[in-house]
């Protein structure tokens, strides 16, 4: 965040000990943690649909359908979530992508093309992380 304040001061001109929350929202700055689940969410899209290198395509696996008809299995593009067995583990993207892109709305996940999924996605972190 101090990266973003300090950026955010210099180019509305503020000083050090001015609150930045306004500002970094008027140039549509993502806090940090929203910035990095934009970033795998992305990543995962891209790999679902083509656009990303095998190995890191290879690291996610469709949800597979299952013989009782559940609500969640009319969603095909949900993603088998492992269970690792370390804390340290659930920050690698085998494991955080899925769960982040099953965390997604339907509707977002659906997105036709890449440009349309990063401009949703941009707008549901964004209203999440400045809602009062």
């Amino acid at each position: 965040v101090s990266t973003q304040s300090t950026g955010a001061r210099f180019i509305f001109g503020q000083r050090k000990w001015q609150g930045t929350t306004t500002l970094r929202k008027a140039l549509h700055f993502l806090p940090v943690s929203e910035r990095i689940t934009f970033k795998s969410c992305v990543l995962v899209y891209k790999c679902l649909n083509g656009m990303a290198p095998e190995y890191l395509s290879s690291l996610l696996e469709r949800r597979k359908k299952k013989p009782m008809r559940l609500r969640a299995d009319f969603d095909d593009l949900l993603l088998e979530t492992p269970h690792p067995k370390y804390k340290t583990t659930e920050r690698a993207f085998s494991v955080s992508g899925p769960k982040l892109w099953n965390s997604l709305p339907v509707e977002l996940r659906r997105s036709e093309t890449l440009k349309s999924f990063q401009t949703k996605l941009k707008t549901l972190l964004f209203t999440k992380a400045f809602s009062e």
